[in-house]
């Protein structure tokens, strides 16, 4: 794999080869019922792989480091049989990923205390975080002399595809409904309640990489609301400017791109709210969705006392 005589030749994790994350997309395929969001992680994840062959080196200089996430797997397990990953994108927009599908959190946290291949002192934000395993965060965030921020409280809910792709909606005679365009990533990163340094190239990857829509005044061509499909292949970064609310454009932008992504993707939607968003819980509940499973998005703050 390229690491003979580097740091990270001793290294508690390795890296899964493509083949490997086929299977392990698969081995999470069958656990759907609860641990679906990272099945449409994985299965996201080897697409954006696909996209990435088809770029040049300088395109693939101006992505966002998010669309190039390295997956690994500890070496004394089979990841086939346990379903144990962690997976990493680079100190620009630090993220990392973890779960395990049988091994217990003791064993979580060995793995994510004992491998270089984490930079702590970048603050890292640890995504959807299943909360069986918050307390193990935790505890590695402490040996680490890091903060545990928590960013977001969120829950996981899904969409079947039947009624996904029945998905009815109509679009006020004032706007119109367009795919987005990377130009639009500026308002959208400025609107988003959990931006952050490099946050504006991570939503231009996403309109890139998934695409999303956005409804515009027919008149200014001014954006008014937006979603986006997300690395998880589910809706995301829903907003309306405050002027067009109570208009009911979120439910309009919702079942658009439920319905998209159904027939896009041959399969059930998903996304997460967070539990405080009792407004967004209601419109997905009303279109159909369902709750899953919670999960948690976290920052490790570098060398912050507890």
């Amino acid at each position: 794999m390229g690491e003979h005589g580097t740091k990270y030749e001793e290294d508690i994790l390795r890296p899964l080869s493509r083949e490997e994350l086929c299977a392990l997309r698969e081995l999470y395929c069958k656990h759907y019922t609860v641990d679906l969001h990272f099945y449409f992680f994985i299965k996201n994840a080897l697409r954006w792989q696909e996209q990435l062959t088809e770029l040049s080196e300088s395109e693939k200089m101006k992505l966002c480091v998010r669309a190039f996430i390295e997956f690994y797997t500890p070496k004394a397990v089979n990841p086939l049989e346990t379903g144990t990953f962690v997976a990493v994108t680079k100190n620009e927009d630090p993220n990392v990923y973890f779960h395990s599908l049988t091994e217990e959190p003791a064993q979580l946290e060995k793995y994510l205390c004992e491998t270089k291949r984490i930079d702590w002192t970048a603050s890292p934000v640890f995504s959807c975080v299943s909360d069986q395993f918050a307390d193990t965060l935790a505890n590695v965030l402490r040996k680490f002399n890091c903060k545990y921020d928590l960013l977001s409280d969120c829950s996981y809910y899904k969409l079947s595809h039947e009624l996904a792709v029945q998905c009815q909606f109509q679009i006020p005679e004032d706007l119109v409904m367009k795919p987005l365009e990377p130009r639009c990533a500026s308002v959208m990163n400025e609107r988003w309640p959990h931006r952050y340094p490099n946050s504006q190239k991570y939503i231009e990857m996403l309109i890139k990489f998934n695409g999303g829509y956005g409804l515009f005044n027919k008149e200014s061509n001014d954006l008014v609301g937006w979603v986006l499909k997300n690395e998880f292949a589910g809706i995301g970064h829903l907003q309306v400017m405050p002027e067009y609310r109570q208009r009911g454009l979120g439910e309009v932008l919702t079942k658009a791109i439920s319905k998209r992504i159904a027939l896009e993707d041959k399969g059930d939607v998903n996304g997460f709210i967070v539990d405080e968003n009792l407004g967004s819980i209601r419109l997905l509940k009303k279109i159909g969705y369902q709750k899953v499973a919670g999960s948690n998005w976290v920052r490790a703050v570098y060398g912050m006392e507890q």
